[in-house]
């Protein structure tokens, strides 16, 4: 029994909530129920499921194993199932997995000690030979406790090269309906279009060395073009999918295998089917390529900017420089394609006369929307390695995971500027950049006037 951890607490209103499909729970979803398990997963999150619904199912479906995949901020969401399983059984095996215990698979242990088993990095072949009872010394990418008490971490399992062998996500085993209509515009509310985006992998892995992220994923494996677009087409006709999120944002990273989808999407008439949404860097796209995505159905491009100042932007490990990402931004709009730039403030050794060329640079850039993170310290990164230690004008204020939040922060703030002051430069960005005129239009068109109201009051109030 698989789950989504149960919904948590909004701390912040400009916050996204959690409620998107989890394409690594669908994938291990579908490789166990492959190899011959039966397997069965709880939403718990779409479905608004309390602890005592989500001990109930438990009852209900009485599995012998039950696995979370959990992100940093509901780690601790995630721990409250594997206490309600060993509440009602105690032979009932807990396992962690996802980014979270990956980054620190001993530690987990420790801190939780109700979960059995973590499994770090690729989970498919892991989670089988567990499910399977294999010798635990033999499982590559588990970690557990021996009779002892002693933890034992194990090599990582080697990463799957044929990503094509694999099973599509198992979908049919998530409450789709309660996707079908989220993510949509209070336009497509009025015209009552059904929208249901699906998460598809074209690529595992990145690149990239950012050190703000933490890669489950080493390397960079492609799947066959014509594999993904089979793919697109079995959601469309099979779930009704209408949109597509490409997941893996290194989108085009490999130039001619994100050409040779697109193609494959033209040529099998899905781009009058589904619109899609990718990410990708901006030195990966070039007018050719980007004219050529947006006939084969991209609505939208999102680009990682990270910063306005040159000497962070060298350091970062992002690999970019300004000029390609002006002439990226620049291009997406001739090509009719919406443009979303991200940014951090936080970043080592960051002033607020950085922090400010930053949103200057988003204001330059002029992208269809974008969004200031304050930087997290998650687990694996090399931010989380300088915090530790003090170093790049760091102070950790906290291992309370439940606050790692990118919208308001909370564990992290510099020597120089406190998280009140990082929050007042965040939020006076976002005034800058949508309180115009000319922006109206899409509030109005992607927010209630509720939602409005509650996001420009925060927004004022942490700003003075």
């Amino acid at each position: 029994m698989l789950f989504t951890p149960p919904r948590g607490k909004i701390r912040d209103v400009k916050q996204l909530d959690s409620q998107f499909l989890r394409l690594g729970t669908a994938y291990i979803a579908a490789y166990l129920r492959e190899k011959g398990h039966e397997v069965c997963v709880l939403d718990a999150l779409a479905l608004n499921l309390g602890i005592d619904d989500i001990k109930d199912e438990i009852k209900r479906n009485s599995p012998d194993i039950i696995g979370i995949g959990s992100f940093t901020e509901e780690i601790f969401r995630a721990y409250q199932i594997c206490q309600a399983a060993k509440e009602i059984n105690k032979e009932i095996i807990t396992v962690f997995g996802g980014p979270h215990p990956s980054a620190m698979p001993e530690d987990t242990l420790k801190e939780f000690p109700l979960a059995d088993f973590v499994i770090h990095g690729e989970g498919e072949e892991t989670f089988l030979k567990l499910a399977d009872e294999a010798p635990l010394s033999e499982i590559d990418g588990l970690a557990y406790r021996d009779d002892n008490g002693e933890i034992t971490v194990n090599k990582p399992a080697c990463p799957i090269e044929d990503l094509d062998s694999l099973p599509y996500p198992a979908w049919d085993l998530f409450p789709l309906e309660q996707y079908r209509g989220r993510l949509v515009t209070n336009f497509n509310r009025k015209l009552n279009i059904p929208v249901l985006e699906i998460p598809v992998l074209s690529v595992r892995g990145c690149p990239s060395g950012c050190n703000f992220c933490f890669k489950v994923y080493e390397g960079l494996r492609l799947r066959n073009p014509a594999s993904v677009a089979d793919e697109i087409e079995f959601m469309a006709n099979t779930y009704g999918a209408t949109d597509i999120f490409f997941s893996e944002g290194t989108f085009l990273a490999k130039s001619n295998h994100g050409k040779a989808i697109c193609n494959e999407i033209i040529k099998r008439g899905l781009n009058g089917k589904i619109s899609w949404i990718a990410e990708t860097r901006v030195n990966s796209v070039d007018e050719e390529s980007l004219n050529l995505l947006k006939e084969a159905g991209c609505k939208e491009l999102c680009y990682g900017i990270e910063t306005g100042d040159e000497e962070i932007l060298k350091k970062s490990g992002k690999g970019i420089t300004f000029e390609q990402m002006k002439k990226a931004v620049k291009l997406t709009k001739k090509a009719g394609i919406r443009t979303c730039c991200f940014s951090i403030i936080g970043h080592p050794n960051e002033t607020k006369e950085s922090i400010n060329k930053t949103i200057d640079l988003l204001l330059e850039l002029d992208s269809d929307v974008m969004n200031i993170a304050i930087m997290m310290p998650y687990p694996g990164t090399k931010i989380r390695e300088m915090a530790l230690k003090g170093e790049g004008n760091y102070r950790l204020l906290s291992n309370d995971w439940s606050v790692y939040t990118k919208q308001e922060g909370g564990p992290l703030e510099m020597q120089n500027l406190t998280l009140r002051e990082l929050q007042k430069l965040q939020s006076r960005g976002y005034i800058r950049y949508f309180l115009k005129p000319r922006r109206i239009p899409y509030i109005f068109k992607h927010f209630s006037p509720g939602k409005m109201f509650e996001i420009v009051i925060d927004l004022l109030k942490k700003a003075f």
